[in-house]
């Protein structure tokens, strides 16, 4: 705290949080931040522009967080796909989609491929969304290829 006045600042006691980030199996229950007597609480996660980091960087809450926003964008693509042509759901799926599964992936793409996997499945079923072909409905990888995403 002593830092803190010397340079005029103030701590919102209340906004503040803390994490221990640790991939060890070490007891952290017992420690405490504490300044001028109020203690400051601690998180498990955190969202931090937009990636939900956690504590011991398993990226599984963002994952699902992820998979939830572009779930809830597919379905917009599947409501709006009879009014606009191709352009306009291949803009919606690189606006929508595929910006938000490219945002941060420096920090979270060498996850596990098992909280991988729903992500690309939610991914393909947009793709399946631009497919006009009904024989390639199953094809993914020719679609992104077809549409130019590849």
């Amino acid at each position: 705290m002593d830092w803190l006045t010397a340079n005029k600042l103030s701590l919102n006691i209340s906004k503040t949080k803390y994490m221990l980030i640790t991939n060890k199996h070490v007891c952290t229950e017992s420690f405490v931040i504490n300044v001028n007597r109020n203690r400051i609480e601690r998180t498990v996660t955190y969202k931090y522009l937009g990636v939900i980091v956690h504590e011991k960087l398993t990226w599984k809450e963002h994952c699902k967080q992820l998979c939830s926003t572009i779930s809830k964008y597919v379905g917009v693509r599947y409501k709006v796909k009879h009014y606009v042509n191709n352009h306009a759901l291949r803009m919606l799926y690189h606006s929508l989609i595929n910006s938000r599964a490219q945002y941060g992936i420096i920090a979270w793409g060498k996850i596990a491929s098992c909280h991988l996997q729903p992500i690309s499945a939610v991914s393909n079923r947009a793709m399946r969304c631009l497919n006009t072909d009904k024989r390639l409905t199953n094809k993914v990888t020719t679609i992104y290829k077809m549409k130019k995403i590849l």
